[in-house]
Parts: structure tokens; C-alpha cells; sequence
């Protein structure tokens, strides 16, 4: 079974993430956002959703989102920094308090930042070291800005 960083361990991926239209849904499956949308009432029981870079989070707008366990976001390149706010999005605008899933092509080394922005498991592509990656998963110990745990900027948490 694959596996994945959560909350600050490295466990087993009980989610299947469905990037081919042929893969069969289950209630395991994320799924496009834009194929639930289209087919939300006919999709059935799944266990997420998954934005494409280019997706925006303005989709979800007024929907109830407390019925996914999990909103995956796609990294198609490691330089595309869309995911960091779309993360943001769902927790700051959208309420969202589920699982908040990097998906895709960003790298160890983006792990301190992802978090700052509401992340909390990432499913790295097949060639990381999920032990090295989770010796880099650790918040920022100092920020000058606030993030989604403490809003406030440094000035105001002297």
C-alpha cells in the first residue's frame, strides 16, 4: 500500500487519488472537483475532491464541504505556487476543516511553507524518500507573517 505524510507521520494512503476518467469511483476516491460538480449527485459516496492548478477555489463557493474527508490539490510543477493559496482559500474563506492533501510535483524542501498555508498530508510522487521528507516537516519556527494557526504578524505576538 502506498503511503504518505499526515499530521507529522509517515502512514499508510487508505485514498485512491483518480486522475484517469476510466479508474473506477469508490468511496475511497478523490476525484476531479470539476467532474464532482458536474456529477455530484450521480458520482455517489467519495472520499474527496482534487483542484487542478487551475481550478480556483471560487468553485466550492457555498457548498458543504464538511461531507469530504479530504480536498487534495495538484502541484502540476514544483514552481507553481496557485496550491499554496488555494489551501489558504479553503481554510481562511471556505471554513473548510478537513484534510488538506499536496498532490503531485512539489518537493521536501516546500514542507515548512505548505504547512503555514493549512496543508496537513502530503502524497509525494513515487521518487521521494518519505523519511527524508518528514525530517523537513516541521512548521517555521519564526515568521514575520501570520498564517492560518496565528494571523497575527510578529509584531503583535510580542
Amino acid at each position: 500500500m502506498p503511503k504518505l505524510i499526515k499530521n507529522g507521520e509517515i502512514i499508510d494512503n487508505t485514498y485512491v487519488w483518480l486522475q484517469d476518467e476510466e479508474q473506477e469511483i469508490t468511496p475511497n476516491s478523490i476525484v476531479p472537483a470539476q467532474k464532482w460538480l458536474a456529477e455530484k449527485d450521480s458520482i455517489g459516496d467519495v472520499a474527496g475532491i482534487w483542484l487542478e492548478a487551475g481550478d480556483g477555489v471560487e468553485c466550492l463557493q457555498g457548498l458543504d464541504l464538511s461531507e469530504l474527508d479530504v480536498i487534495g490539490i495538484n502541484f502540476p510543477a514544483f514552481v507553481d505556487g496557485r496550491g499554496f493559496s488555494y489551501a489558504r482559500l479553503l481554510k481562511e474563506r471556505l471554513n473548510y476543516k478537513g484534510e488538506i492533501r499536496a498532490l503531485g510535483n512539489f518537493i521536501p524542501d516546500q514542507l515548512g511553507y505548505l504547512l503555514r498555508v493549512g496543508f496537513n498530508s502530503f502524497q509525494f510522487n513515487d521518487e521521494v524518500d518519505l523519511e527524508k521528507a518528514l525530517a523537513l516537516h516541521r512548521p517555521l519556527s519564526i515568521a514575520y507573517q501570520g498564517d492560518v494557526t496565528d494571523p497575527r504578524p510578529i509584531f503583535l505576538r510580542r
